[in-house]
């Protein structure tokens, strides 16, 4: 896995300076773009994406990198810049594919909200790499724009329900068409 902060870092030599001043220019405008687009940021001021497009870091990750693994402690949100990830979890001993995600895919978002550990893992299934927003970054941005706070939350909970109906469409389609003739109660 590489990190790469979205903050600038200081620099003796002034031409490595304006070299890593403009890649820092062009990341923050490709974050913030891409921030734009996310359906959490739509409609939200431009002023608010740009201070989580400053503060978000870059991950990359290569195939089969857990990006993020059960029971581990939540503490951050993803949004796929590039490639395709699985989200899994493991129950009875046994790993249960639940949906593959593919850019430009949020995932993770309930850990902006509250503590707790994941419930699934995330492993990439491709070259990936991410835009992370962090827990106490949401924190901070919500605690200088208040105003936004409740729209955000909002979005976050209907992103979560949305992924919640198409893994449960997922898991009822691998059941029904498992080949299993056996008629087994669901409630």
């Amino acid at each position: 896995m590489t990190i790469c902060s979205s903050k600038k870092e200081l620099s003796m030599d002034s031409s490595t300076a304006t070299d890593n001043s403009e890649q820092f220019r062009s990341r923050l405008t490709s974050d913030f773009e891409l921030l734009r687009q996310a359906p959490l940021f739509a409609g939200i001021q431009p002023e608010v994406v740009k201070l989580f497009a400053y503060l978000a870091s870059r991950r990359s990750y290569r195939p089969d990198d857990m990006l993020i693994k059960q029971n581990s402690k939540a503490d951050r949100a993803f949004i796929l810049v590039e490639g395709e990830v699985e989200v899994s979890v493991t129950h009875r001993e046994r790993d249960v594919n639940l949906q593959r995600l593919a850019k430009p895919s949020f995932f993770g978002e309930l850990a902006l909200l509250a503590r707790f550990n994941w419930f699934f893992s995330v492993r990439a299934v491709t070259q990936v790499e991410t835009l992370v927003i962090e827990r106490t970054t949401f924190q901070k941005v919500i605690e200088k724009f208040p105003d936004h706070k409740d729209a955000l939350v909002e979005r976050i909970i209907k992103l979560r329900i949305e992924r919640l109906v198409n893994q449960t469409a997922f898991m009822l389609d691998r059941f029904q068409f498992s080949g299993n003739e056996q008629k087994t109660p669901l409630i």
